[in-house]
């Protein structure tokens, strides 16, 4: 089971890791102004897309990796590889779209802070299959929150986004070197290898869990884009502090579901059917509470808040407030159960769901937004992630029944 000790150090951190984002919105929009606010955070979103790329689903795989088929060392070789891809794949992009020095500097950036955070994400996997998840939140604490207060400080003496964003990743560079590099000696001190058969199977193990992922990570912010193409970068800035709520949420759920991950992989291996649905039952249960609090939080005071955290006036847009955090743990549930398809081997009917939502979701918000400006962004949210929860419940319990019979 879960030490309290580590429970604990994985809840700060996801508490910690959900806030930067807003934190980091908040800074840039009190020190560089709402439109360069507005540039910031389309480029933050496009890091985390690409982020899926560098996570390639390894941390999943190598966590419910009871049997332990693979080694640390083979673990961290294929993130070097995948990460490598993720910058390549993020340089070409933002090349072909075009972007002016600025949003070009800073979207590369961002890309390389998240580079840092895959290569850490392997370490921290390695921690928890060692028993030692703790040391994995440490990591996280340490780095974001000293980068985060690096960027202010930087933000605040030259007001300059392309330096702030610059100090952000060196910062989280050193912090991995001294920290996660220095730990994992503890555990394990084989060299890496990079073994092209080993690499390549394990490529396409992972594939379904990556392509389900960074499908994932589209339809949660195929409503920015859409805004992105059809209205202002203002409503970009309006809207990302609108839906900061729904973020936290999403990312505050990993303190729930992370720690459970090597306890659903043993459950599932021993074919402990009736104690998975228990331990899914809870945590979907916790979700909800967690969902409900914050709805309640946001229809009472939540634009009041926010206006004031942000210094921009928000009260016309209470309702999209609500319909966010709404959409905010639909979005939470369905990462739960694609982590227990994922535990269970169906990824690839998980990834399935994702390709048929992901259509829905490319073509959905324009047509709202365009016609509803910021409901029709929040309503597009719902939506999407509702069909995409409906199809992966669907498919569980159509996976469920027959794995238990055979």
């Amino acid at each position: 089971m879960v030490r309290k000790s580590e429970f604990l150090w994985n809840s700060i951190a996801s508490i910690v890791a959900s806030m930067l984002n807003a934190v980091l919105l908040l800074f840039c929009t009190r020190i560089n102004g709402t439109e360069m606010a507005g540039m910031f955070s389309i480029s933050f979103t496009t890091s985390v897309i690409l982020n899926a790329i560098g996570d390639y689903g390894i941390r999943i795989y190598q966590v419910t990796d009871s049997k332990r088929n693979y080694k640390f060392v083979e673990y961290i070789a294929l993130r070097i590889v995948v990460v490598s891809i993720m910058l390549a794949i993020g340089i070409a992009f933002v090349i072909i779209s075009g972007y002016d020095t600025t949003k070009l500097s800073i979207t590369i950036l961002l890309i390389l802070f998240r580079v840092i955070d895959n290569l850490s994400e392997t370490y921290q996997g390695e921690f928890q299959v060692n028993g030692r998840l703790d040391l994995g939140g440490k990591s996280v604490v340490i780095r974001n929150g000293i980068a985060m207060i690096m960027f202010l400080i930087a933000d605040i003496i030259t007001k300059n986004i392309i330096v702030s964003c610059t100090i952000l990743f060196l910062t989280n560079l050193l912090i991995f070197l001294l920290f996660d590099i220095r730990l994992i000696k503890k555990f394990n001190q084989d060299k890496i290898i990079f073994t092209k058969d080993v690499i390549i199977n394990m490529l396409k193990e992972c594939f379904p869990v990556f392509l389900s992922t960074i499908l994932s990570l589209y339809i949660t912010n195929a409503v920015k884009y859409a805004i992105d193409i059809v209205s202002t970068y203002e409503m970009q800035t309006y809207y990302n502090i609108i839906y900061l709520p729904a973020f936290t949420i999403n990312l505050a759920s990993l303190f729930i579901i992370k720690p459970m991950l090597k306890v659903l992989g043993d459950i599932w291996n021993k074919k402990q059917y009736k104690q998975m649905k228990k331990v899914i039952a809870k945590i979907s249960g916790l979700i909800l509470i967690v969902m409900i609090l914050v709805e309640i939080v946001c229809f009472t005071i939540g634009t009041q808040i926010l206006s004031f955290i942000y210094g921009v006036q928000l009260n016309e847009y209470r309702i999209d407030l609500c319909l966010l955090v709404l959409s905010g743990g639909l979005y939470a549930l369905t990462v739960l159960f694609l982590y227990v398809l994922t535990t269970m081997r169906r990824q690839t009917i998980a990834t399935i769901g994702y390709i048929i939502t992901s259509i829905f979701a490319l073509i959905l918000p324009k047509i709202l937004v365009e016609k509803y400006n910021m409901l029709g962004a929040s309503m597009s949210n719902v939506l999407i992630n509702l069909v995409l929860l409906i199809i992966l419940i669907v498919n569980f319990y159509i996976c469920y029944k027959k794995d238990k019979k055979n």
